[in-house]
């Protein structure tokens, strides 16, 4: 099967946060189990990017961001947390300005020991190669202070949000272990056999509305992960919900599928 390349995603970026996801994988995690320091709730935390990336790397992403440029990412860490049990973290891409966690979902974050993170400037008027990076340096964000389960380190999006998280998630396949794509998707751009296999072993979600505009597109990519092989893939439509986030319940239905284990 012939796999299209968009014109707006290569390989440099991919192999940029390649390096970057080995090098965490390989670091530990901040030790916050006396919970110094812990904020729990709705907040934002700022942070330049050179502080996660070495200079070199630093010089590479130029294009992309500026090494003194402060970043913010907004979280939201639900008061059940505890150090001891790492935390799933879900990456959002949000079409706004603004990131943030979605209405309705709050109670899945509080129930299922998620953390939400979502970076500000990262809507649809941002360069998509700046937005996949500013997803891709959101787990170190987060794990600087919080225990993050390394297997349910997930990345989502609404609308195009959904779209960069839907190419995101296969090309840093090394980094992202599920994604949900809500009324949005693309199908993947040209990756190594090294990320596709990897990517064959992760879990993805669908979800549109019965009167999304998008709902033949998303329909359309889905069955297109059908046809290459993809073993783990869901589609959840949502009765007479138009081009919106869904509700907790479907949220919900979403991040279970993605906790599965064989």
């Amino acid at each position: 099967m012939q796999i299209r390349r968009p014109c707006f995603c290569g390989f440099r970026l991919a192999a940029i946060v390649a390096s970057l996801a080995m090098s965490w994988c390989a670091a530990t995690y901040a030790d916050n189990r006396n919970g110094q320091d812990i904020q729990f709730g709705r907040f934002a935390v700022s942070h330049a990017a050179a502080q996660f990336v070495d200079q070199e790397t630093m010089d590479s992403l130029s294009y992309l961001l500026d090494a003194n440029e402060e970043i913010t990412w907004q979280m939201y860490v639900p008061d059940s947390y505890v150090p001891d049990e790492p935390a799933g973290l879900l990456v959002f891409i949000s079409p706004t300005p603004r990131g943030g966690l979605p209405r309705g979902w709050k109670p899945v974050f509080d129930e299922e020991n998620l953390i939400l993170i979502s970076a500000d400037q990262s809507g649809n008027t941002v360069r998509t190669k700046r937005r996949m990076l500013l997803a891709a340096l959101a787990p170190y964000v987060a794990s600087e202070k919080y225990q993050i389960d390394r297997d349910r380190i997930y990345v989502s999006g609404f609308s195009g949000g959904g779209k960069v998280a839907s190419i995101a998630s296969i090309q840093f396949a090394n980094l992202f272990s599920g994604a949900i794509y809500i009324c949005g998707t693309e199908f993947w751009p040209d990756v190594s056999q090294t990320l596709l296999s990897l990517a064959m072993d992760h879990r993805y979600v669908f979800i549109t509305g019965s009167k999304d505009f998008n709902r033949r597109l998303t329909r359309s990519i889905y069955r297109r992960y059908e046809r290459a092989g993809m073993p783990y893939i869901n589609l959840i439509t949502v009765p007479g919900m138009a081009h919106s986030t869904p509700d907790g319940a479907h949220f919900r239905k979403a991040i279970h599928y993605l906790d599965q284990r064989e």
